[in-house]
């Protein structure tokens, strides 16, 4: 079976640059699309899809700069190649800072030619191989805006499809952060009770005298201040989900009134002698160990053992790295959409430095890292210098090195060196508590050089002095 042809643009003024190019890519196997004006090229790319595009820098009306600008907007994932005599490659330099994959100059070499052609098609797999990966973790591995790949998140998945379609109680264990409601929501939308209501309930948000009459429901002058009859929030989840989180936060009173409306799926109003029907179906969650809790009194045995059916662990994102990347890209992804900003990406850096940081607060510090680097950021990436001093601070790894052996000793020497500047930097930085002053008389080096350095690896010095 034949592959399909890489399509490739080629964008120039003059009659025999096209009829040149034509033949090479013929000879190299691609589909050549030749345009002799950048305007035929614009109305081409906003209804075709192209591998590649080949434009060169000085045309009339329109110039390979504006087209530029353009393919970042309707094909941003399509590189550019721009065309430029000897007299214009400093302009053909400024075209590649604002995003052109690189420059070639006229007359061209062949075998360059070649080469840049082969990177830059290379570069666009790569793009939609990540493009593909992001759809599938959605389809694949995405439970309601839960993301995960690893083992761990594999089998909460296989788990949530096992017991969505019964009615067995669940509890749900994690850290905080982690997304306990997120699993909870999942559990219900998949379940046959998605058409009736999701409740959640937070155990912790209520002061104890008033949680019961919350929970169900009271009768008008059942106490001071009750003037009129109100429904419970077991009856608002009536034939649908009551999800109690913090649960080890119930007053072992109301864990006793409670389990008897399990029980016996009736409940009676304060102030009142009506048995009303529910028909609910139970999620907890808790941060905390609920063994102990129950060695502490804080649970009750039959209590517990009636909301513990099933058991789900979410295990910190700490224990689960391999899933960091990947929920990275898909929340800057979510928060993006709310946001006036074209970021799209991070630096691979950045995402070295969320696998090696241990997320305290877990998912939802991830997400607020994501939000305050959204906030910062001035270009198309998230960088270093977006990130907030917490982040910073733990520096470079050396268990999460590059392969270095895989690249050229020149290469492999530029990444080792960089490397060691920035954790020297860091190290700096915390010590001197981010005194500049301090810092350059400690490495030796004039202020001028330091501050370049800092730039050169966006490091901040007064998100130092903060602490």
């Amino acid at each position: 079976m034949m592959k399909n042809k890489a399509r490739i643009l080629v964008v120039d003024d003059e009659k025999d640059m096209l009829n040149a190019c034509q033949k090479i890519l013929d000879a190299l196997g691609y589909k050549s699309i030749l345009v002799d004006n950048g305007d035929l090229a614009l109305k081409l790319l906003e209804h075709e899809d192209f591998d590649l595009i080949l434009c060169d820098l000085f045309m009339p009306e329109i110039d390979g700069m504006q087209i530029l600008e353009r393919v970042k907007q309707i094909a941003p994932f399509t590189p550019m190649v721009i065309f430029t005599s000897y007299g214009t490659i400093n302009r053909a330099v400024e075209a590649m800072k604002r995003g052109a994959f690189d420059f070639i100059e006229k007359p061209f070499n062949l075998e360059y030619l070649k080469v840049v052609i082969k990177k830059g098609l290379n570069q666009r797999k790569l793009f939609l191989e990540r493009t593909t990966l992001l759809k599938q973790l959605e389809d694949k591995y995405g439970f309601d805006n839960i993301v995960g790949q690893s083992t761990s998140m594999r089998k909460i998945f296989e788990t949530i499809e096992s017991i969505a379609t019964s009615d067995v109680n669940v509890l749900i264990t994690g850290e905080s952060g982690t997304g306990k409601e997120l699993i909870a929501r999942s559990i219900h939308t998949r379940s046959t009770r998605h058409t009736h209501a999701f409740v959640p309930v937070n155990c912790s948000a209520f002061p104890e005298n008033l949680f019961e009459a919350e929970l169900f429901g009271y009768e008008k002058g059942a106490f001071t201040g009750a003037g009129k009859r109100k429904l419970g929030l077991l009856e608002f989840a009536d034939g649908g989900t009551f999800f109690l989180d913090e649960v080890c936060e119930l007053p072992v009173s109301l864990q006793a009134k409670l389990l008897r409306v399990l029980q016996d799926q009736q409940l009676r109003h304060l102030g009142g002698n009506e048995l009303i029907q529910v028909d609910v179906r139970l999620i907890s969650a808790t941060n905390k160990d609920p063994e102990k809790a129950r060695e502490q009194g804080i649970l009750r045995d039959d209590f517990y053992f009636r909301i513990n059916v099933v058991n789900i662990h979410l295990p910190p994102l700490r224990e689960r790295r391999e899933d960091i990347p990947l929920l990275a890209e898909y929340i800057l992804k979510q928060k993006i959409k709310s946001s006036p900003k074209e970021i799209l990406r991070f630096q691979s850096n950045v995402l070295e430095l969320f696998e090696q940081y241990d997320w305290p607060g877990n998912v939802r510090e991830l997400e607020n890292v994501i939000e305050h680097a959204i906030s910062l950021s001035r270009g198309e990436e998230i960088t270093i210098r977006d990130l907030p001093a917490s982040i910073l601070k733990i520096g470079l790894s050396g268990n999460h090195r590059n392969n270095w052996t895989s690249l050229p000793l020149a290469e492999a020497k530029e990444r080792a060196i960089e490397e060691i500047e920035k954790t020297y930097l860091l190290s700096l930085l915390k010590k001197c508590h981010g005194n500049v002053t301090q810092m350059a008389e400690k490495s030796k080096m004039t202020r001028r050089n330091l501050h370049r350095l800092l730039n050169k690896h966006g490091l901040n010095p007064s998100l130092w002095r903060q602490n």
